[in-house]
């Protein structure tokens, strides 16, 4: 190491320059702060950008349970507003059929397990997962509750003409395409409501009705539906047919469920042959998918509201 020297003016001649122990004293301090100042924004940026092997795996871990949570919570909301929706229409048949309020049931005593925050990712899995399994029970027993109903009361003339099937044969349920709600449109390619059900079937394929109805109408619109028939039902409800490649019925004729009142077709704005079925109730548009309770069992009800989770792409 070099020596430092400083002028002694006393014998005018350079003498070795000794540092004092303040001046060694600042000069470790210096350094010590110097190394822990880089030492601490080198960790700073080591962990910024990059991570140990068990923090990558914790990482993955915990993004699994995040998406799987978002999920269980989709379907969790989905299978709440089923419930909601079913209960409405079961009291509403109810009250039409036995002119009282409907019995108390469970279907609003679930737990709110999304609304608890937690830290522990998996037990918030957990708990929706057990809210899930509690909604689906419920689902099934408002259609098995209504299944009864119905079959202790199939003379009834409201029963009758309430929508209660499926519009074309769709027993394996493969038919079922697009199904009720905000949708992407084939044609303009936007979201747009798609207020009914589209079922996929061959051309010429027949078409019921899914209650004993008037045919209000029979109209053909080029630009949207094509040939459409109109049935009504009575007590606010009213069923309609659209892209029919030809129809059977006329204005003023009375059918029965199961008739048949048409052929699937591809007529008006449409991409493919199929039949898009809607359902109204007192003026506004509904959910076909609660109006299937006799055509189907409460298993494969199940297996319809997961179709109508994966939401599917309309024809029309």
């Amino acid at each position: 190491m070099a020596k430092k020297f400083k002028f002694n003016h006393e014998t005018l001649d350079f003498d070795v320059a000794r540092r004092s122990a303040l001046s060694v004293a600042r000069s470790v301090l210096l350094w010590t702060f110097v190394g822990a100042l880089f030492l601490a924004g080198y960790y700073v940026l080591f962990s910024r950008f990059f991570s140990t092997p068990a923090e990558r795996r914790l990482e993955r871990i915990n993004q699994t349970l995040i998406s799987s949570h978002a999920q269980l919570t989709k379907q969790y909301q989905q299978l709440q507003v089923v419930v909601d929706n079913l209960s409405r229409r079961d009291a509403d048949i109810y009250r039409r059929i036995f002119e009282s309020e409907p019995p108390k049931k469970s279907t609003n005593d679930f737990i709110d397990h999304i609304a608890i925050e937690h830290t522990d990712n998996t037990l918030l899995t957990q708990q929706t997962k057990a809210g899930i399994d509690q909604l689906s029970k419920m689902v099934a027993e408002q259609s098995a509750f209504l299944r009864q109903i119905v079959a202790q009361n199939a003379k009834n003339s409201t029963l009758q003409s309430l929508p209660s099937i499926q519009p074309v044969q769709n027993n394996d349920l493969r038919r079922t395409a697009a199904t009720y709600g905000m949708r992407m449109h084939p044609f303009y390619k936007v979201l747009k409501m798609h207020p009914g059900m589209d079922f996929t079937a061959p051309l010429g394929d027949k078409v019921f009705a899914t209650a004993n109805a008037r045919v209000e109408s029979v109209e053909n619109n080029l630009r949207a539906g094509g040939l459409i028939v109109t049935l009504n039902h009575g007590n606010g409800y009213k069923t309609s047919y659209a892209h029919l490649l030809k129809t059977s019925v006329k204005v003023g004729q009375r059918v029965k469920r199961g008739s048949v009142i048409g052929l699937v077709g591809s007529s008006g704005r449409s991409v493919a042959p199929h039949l898009h079925y809607e359902v109204e109730k007192n003026g506004s548009k509904v959910n076909p998918l609660h109006y299937f309770f006799q055509d189907v069992t409460p298993e494969t009800y199940q297996q319809l509201i997961s179709l109508a989770g994966n939401k599917g792409q309309p024809l029309d």
